[in-house]
């Protein structure tokens, strides 16, 4: 009988949509990040994140299990984030490579005490509250990343994947699906009172919420589609300079300071 709690003690974990090596993956779970279990079957956890509710199937040999008073213990306790995009690190169990918005438990001593030695400008506090600055600026680190469906990192990403990293990154818990994250923050009635760091959201012909972006400076926006990229937003939607067409139709925008799950 598996623990019911886990944290995630490797570079980045995938969650698949069923029990199988060959099923879709939803998402990825990066170091640092726990779980509960919800229900097992053959090699398979299925597990549901803490951060943000998701839920996924996860293969059994990546489980690492914790105690439920360190895991209280842990989310009340201070924390490091990765805010480079990628980083060797050395802890008390060898080198691991820590991906964006990884966050390392500091204080007090329960897992990888060897980081508490380190000092890099790319680890930094996570914040205690949310830092709209940071957004455009988090964001940028990723351009040219390649899209990947279900994906959280600097090697691959898709755009709901890569907003909630960077708003979590920023001091902001945001849910995994863009559609989902579309139910966040105020409205922004008029395209021109747009700000960096709000965040824009498009639809297909159907009308639901497919796409998700962080609107930029001078009229752009920092999205996942092909490969993180900056392109023109206008009122009609994202415009791809070299394909000279629209690409996304602009539903509405958001500003997202104040949203929390």
């Amino acid at each position: 009988m598996q623990p019911n709690s886990g944290i995630c003690i490797l570079t980045a974990i995938p969650l698949r949509a069923t029990p199988s090596d060959k099923a879709e993956m939803v998402t990825q779970m990066l170091f640092g990040e726990t779980y509960q279990i919800e229900d097992s079957q053959s090699k398979w956890l299925l597990i549901k994140l803490d951060d943000d509710g998701y839920e996924g199937w996860m293969d059994s040999s990546q489980h690492e299990s914790i105690a439920s008073d360190h895991l209280a213990i842990i989310k009340n306790s201070k924390k490091l984030q990765m805010t480079g995009i990628i980083g060797a690190f050395k802890s008390e169990n060898g080198f691991i490579n820590l991906s964006f918005g990884s966050r390392i438990v500091i204080e007090p001593k329960i897992l990888y005490s060897g980081f508490n030695d380190i000092t890099d400008d790319n680890l930094q506090p996570v914040p205690d509250a949310f830092d709209a600055k940071k957004l455009v600026e988090y964001a940028k680190l990723f351009v040219n990343t390649p899209y990947l469906w279900g994906g959280k990192t600097a090697f691959g990403i898709d755009c709901s994947g890569f907003t909630q990293i960077i708003a979590k990154a920023s001091g902001l818990m945001l849910p995994r699906d863009a559609y989902q994250q579309a139910d966040y923050g105020t409205t922004i009635d008029f395209f021109q009172e747009a700000q960096p760091g709000d965040f824009a959201f498009f639809d297909n012909e159907e009308g639901r919420i497919t796409h998700v972006g962080i609107v930029a400076e001078n009229g752009t926006i920092i999205h996942a589609s092909g490969k993180v990229r900056i392109d023109a937003l206008d009122h009609h939607g994202i415009f791809h300079a070299e394909r000279k067409t629209y690409t996304h139709q602009l539903r509405f925008i958001k500003r997202i300071a104040e949203a929390q799950i």
